[in-house]
């Protein structure tokens, strides 16, 4: 199997779970925020505890994945193919940084949160995460297709 095939594969592997996984996140939304706010706390936290080990390597997966794409991908620089594959590339880092300057930040905070005396305010200050939820899980489909396309783009080259 060729090393582009292989960089490909990875990239689209990793996007599309990373998509999936959003997307399954993105949709809980209403009924995690309907729970009390104690519940909420609990739930929240104990879903960080397993997605702070999950992520990370999905997401330098999906970078150094792609950033070797666009490197093996380098004689093609003006195809669609190799447009496609740096937007999924791209997307990746995009929602990276995102994740570093909001998500991380509040999902911090959500782990010095008692459980059992919630601040007041919880859902308003777990807002702003949500809302770079939404955003990252839109970055992230937006990868998954671009890089199945792209990948199919570059093969008929």
């Amino acid at each position: 199997m060729r090393l582009l095939t292989v960089a490909a594969s990875i990239e689209i592997i990793a996007t599309g779970l990373i998509a999936g996984i959003f997307i399954a996140i993105a949709t809980t939304e209403p009924a995690r925020l309907s729970l009390e706010p104690s519940a909420f706390v609990q739930l929240q936290q104990g879903i960080h505890v397993v997605y702070a080990r999950l992520m990370p390597p999905l997401v330098i997966t999906a970078i150094i994945a792609g950033l070797v794409w666009l490197i093996l991908l380098r004689k093609q620089l003006m195809s669609a193919g190799f447009l496609l594959a740096a937007i999924a590339t791209v997307c990746s880092i995009g929602a990276m940084i995102l994740t570093v300057k909001v998500n991380f930040p509040l999902n911090d905070l959500l782990m010095t949160w008692s459980a059992a005396s919630p601040p007041a305010n919880v859902k308003e200050l777990w807002l702003p995460w949500e809302n770079a939820h939404m955003i990252r899980t839109v970055i992230y489909v937006v990868a998954f297709v671009s890089a199945i396309t792209g990948n199919n783009l570059s093969r008929n080259k």
